[in-house]
Parts: C-alpha cells; sequence; structure tokens
C-alpha cells in the first residue's frame, strides 16, 4: 500500500512534469497534443518490450511508471527556443533547423537544474536521459551527440520511434498527415539508419494498436475543432 508521503510526492512530480509540458506545448502550438500521445505510443513499446522480454538487462530495473511520466519533458528544451523559429508556419531554413537541434541540449541543462533543488531524482534521471538522447540515430548521424548503436541509450531509442510516428502521422502546415501504413513503411524503412533494428520489429508487431490509438486521437481532436 502506498503511504501518504509516496503519494504526495507521486503527486508532485506529476503536477510539475505536466506543468512544464503544457507550457511547452502552449508555445509550440503546432504540435500541441504530441507529448500525449507520444507518451502513449511509448507505453506501447515498453509493454510489448517487457512482454517479449527484449533487453532484459535494462527494462526490469527501470519503473515504467516513472519512465511514462518523464516523457512528457522529451521536449522541455523547446522552451528556449525563440517564437520566430518554434511557430515558424513553413519549412525550416538549414540556420534555423541548427536552432531547433539546440532543444535536446536545453532539455538536459533544464532537467539538471531542477535536479539540484530536489532528493527525488530517479523521474528527473529518466526524463534527462530521454530529453538528451531521443534525436539521436542508430547510424550515427543524429544529433547533439552524433551517438551510434548501442551507444545511444535504450530510452531514447524508443521515444524515437513513438516521436517520429507521431510527426509522420500528424498535420503540419507544411505536409498532410501520412497515413498509418505509410507512417509504417517509412520506419520500417529506417531500420539500422535512423531506429534500432530490434525495436522497429518490435513496433512492427504491436502497430496495429499505434493505429488504433492515432484514430482515437484524431477523432477526439476533430469533436474539439483542432
Amino acid at each position: 500500500m502506498v503511504d501518504a508521503k509516496t503519494r504526495m510526492v507521486v503527486e508532485l512530480q506529476n503536477s510539475v512534469m505536466k506543468t512544464m509540458a503544457e507550457l511547452v506545448e502552449c508555445r509550440d502550438h503546432i504540435t500541441g497534443g504530441h507529448i500525449e500521445r507520444t507518451q502513449h505510443y511509448l507505453k506501447i513499446m515498453l509493454d510489448a518490450l517487457v512482454k517479449e522480454k527484449i533487453y532484459e538487462k535494462e527494462v526490469p530495473s527501470w519503473n515504467i511508471t516513472l519512465v511514462l511520466q518523464s516523457a512528457q519533458l522529451h521536449d522541455v528544451g523547446k522552451i528556449a527556443i525563440e517564437d520566430g523559429i518554434l511557430k515558424k508556419p513553413g519549412r525550416l531554413t538549414a540556420e534555423e533547423f541548427e536552432k531547433i537541434k539546440e532543444h535536446p541540449a536545453f532539455g538536459k541543462k533544464v532537467i539538471e537544474k531542477i535536479k539540484e533543488s530536489t532528493t527525488e531524482r530517479d523521474f528527473l534521471d529518466y526524463a534527462e536521459v530521454i530529453a538528451i538522447s531521443h534525436h539521436e540515430k542508430w547510424d550515427g548521424s543524429g544529433y547533439p551527440y552524433g551517438l551510434r548503436g548501442e551507444e545511444i541509450p535504450l530510452l531514447g531509442r524508443l521515444m524515437a520511434i513513438a516521436d517520429v510516428y507521431d510527426a509522420l502521422v500528424s498535420e503540419r502546415p507544411y505536409k498532410k498527415a501520412f497515413t498509418h501504413e505509410e507512417a509504417a513503411r517509412i520506419i520500417a524503412d529506417d531500420s539500422g539508419k535512423h531506429f534500432d533494428p530490434v525495436l522497429v520489429s518490435l513496433f512492427l508487431g504491436v502497430s496495429d494498436k499505434f493505429r488504433e490509438a492515432a484514430v482515437t486521437y484524431r477523432a477526439q481532436e476533430a469533436l474539439h475543432g483542432k
């Protein structure tokens, strides 16, 4: 049974992360709802990872509840990106994209600052890893560090799939939303390049759950006129 103190700590963690995540989304109106959706997609991947007993040396040591909570902060570094770039209604120039690429490092700094003032750090440790590594690519062409293969933390490799899938199936001012089938094919084609091949296989095995979630979110957004 969870005692009152533990429950209060968890509620505080949830409140802080939800507020920070919503603050980012208020600025980045183009990707509204992105944080909630990617958190859901990540849960699908984590559930499958546990069920299939993949990467057993790492996953059993994780607190899955805290991992999912902390995933809300994966884009928190965007708070430091200027509005002219973050809210641009079109494709970014090469120079602007270089600025956007700074957000994982900014996110890491934000989370490190929070860690300095609290002893409840487990969920922040997860958040820091996800924030700094979710744009790394399996072939080493990602950012900010150009990590390759299993040099990239497993949490970052998982978040990369959830993050890219949502970007693909979401409409943007410069592109229409891809269908689920198109998004799944793009991710499959990037196995061994952008994504961990083991995790791509896992994704393909549960892609129907991604489709169901995407359809549900799209219906909710249509209902609320988003």
